[in-house]
Order: structure tokens, then C-alpha cells, then sequence
């Protein structure tokens, strides 16, 4: 493979990572509505699982979570993707550091 081909794949593959993780528009030779759908499913499940651990993290601190806690992730979400080396534990203490009382949180 040629390295102009490479960077046009990994070019390519960017533009669709953008478009699964931060609502970018779908790359061109791509469904718009496959890759939304997708889309909605990745940030389902990264919603799901940070909202059980910043949960239990709020319950283990004597604080119970917000009832707004869903909406908040999706706004928080929206537009942060995970960085490359971390893990959910990571994302939901970038998360719960956005709240307005941290004194609780231990890492």
C-alpha cells in the first residue's frame, strides 16, 4: 500500500470514527442513516455504563444522583469522546468533576 492510500484510509477512518462519536456527518460511500444508528447505540451504551458507575460512585459517597443524571450525561457526552487509554472508570471521574460538589469524590 502506497502512502498516499494510507493516509487516505486513515483519513476515511477518521471521518467515520468522528461520525460515530461526536455527531460529525456520516463520510461520503457511507449510509447516513446505518452510521446514525450506530451512533446512537455507542452513546446508548456509554450512557448506560457510566451512569451504573457514577451511581454507585454518588451512593458510595452518601450522595444520591441527580434525577436529571441521564440528561446530564448526554449532554456531557455529546461531542467528548473517550480518549485512546481509558476507560469508563476515567471518563465518569471527567464527568463526575463537571458537578457542582466534588468534596466526595475519591479516586
Amino acid at each position: 500500500m502506497t502512502d498516499t492510500r494510507r493516509r487516505d484510509l486513515a483519513a476515511r477512518q477518521a471521518a467515520l470514527l468522528a461520525a460515530l462519536v461526536t455527531d460529525a456527518p456520516a463520510p461520503v460511500g457511507f449510509d447516513p442513516r446505518r452510521v446514525a444508528a450506530e451512533a446512537r447505540a455507542l452513546h446508548h451504551k456509554r450512557r448506560k455504563v457510566l451512569a451504573r458507575i457514577v451511581t454507585g460512585v454518588l451512593d458510595g459517597g452518601g450522595r444520591p444522583a441527580p434525577t436529571d443524571l441521564d440528561d446530564r450525561l448526554d449532554r456531557w457526552i455529546t461531542g467528548r469522546p473517550r480518549r485512546t487509554g481509558t476507560g469508563f472508570h476515567d471518563d465518569a471521574h471527567a464527568f463526575v468533576a463537571t458537578l457542582p460538589s466534588r468534596r466526595w469524590w475519591r479516586r
